[in-house]
C-alpha cells in the first residue's frame, strides 16, 4: 500500500526523479545516496553532507547526478520516504566493515538492509 501511495505522490510531482550521493570515502567506509527524488531542492541533503565530509578526512562530498558505486560495497540501510525517495547510507569492505554482519550492524529498526545496488 505505501508503494501505491508513493507511486500516487510521485506522478503527481511537478519535479523530474533527480539522484545525488554524499561519498565520505576514503576516510570512512560510507556513501549516501538519495534516488526517485522529486523535490524542489536538494540543498538539505547538500547541507548535511557538507557537514559530514567536513568532518571525514579526504571525503569525495556531495555530487549531483550520481549514486554510490557497487564496488566493495557490503549493501546498505534503506529508507522509502513517503514521496517514493530512496536514502540508502552504504557500506564498503575495508577495516571498519570487514563482514556484511558488521555493516548490518549500523541500521536502524526503521530500515531495510539491502544488497549491493
Amino acid at each position: 500500500m505505501i508503494t501505491a501511495c508513493s507511486d500516487v505522490v510521485q506522478s503527481a510531482s511537478p519535479f523530474s526523479e533527480r539522484e545525488a550521493r554524499c561519498d565520505l570515502r576514503p576516510g570512512k567506509a560510507q556513501c549516501t545516496d538519495v534516488r526517485k527524488f522529486r523535490g524542489p531542492s536538494l540543498v538539505t541533503f547538500q547541507g548535511v553532507c557538507g557537514s559530514l565530509s567536513s568532518a571525514s578526512k579526504d571525503a569525495t562530498g556531495y555530487q549531483e547526478d550520481a549514486t554510490c558505486p557497487a564496488a566493495d560495497m557490503w549493501g546498505g540501510c534503506q529508507t522509502e520516504n513517503g514521496d517514493g525517495a530512496l536514502q540508502t547510507n552504504w557500506f564498503y569492505k575495508g577495516d571498519e566493515y570487514e563482514s556484511e554482519d558488521d555493516a548490518k550492524k549500523e541500521c536502524a529498526s526503521n530500515t531495510t538492509w539491502v544488497g549491493p545496488q
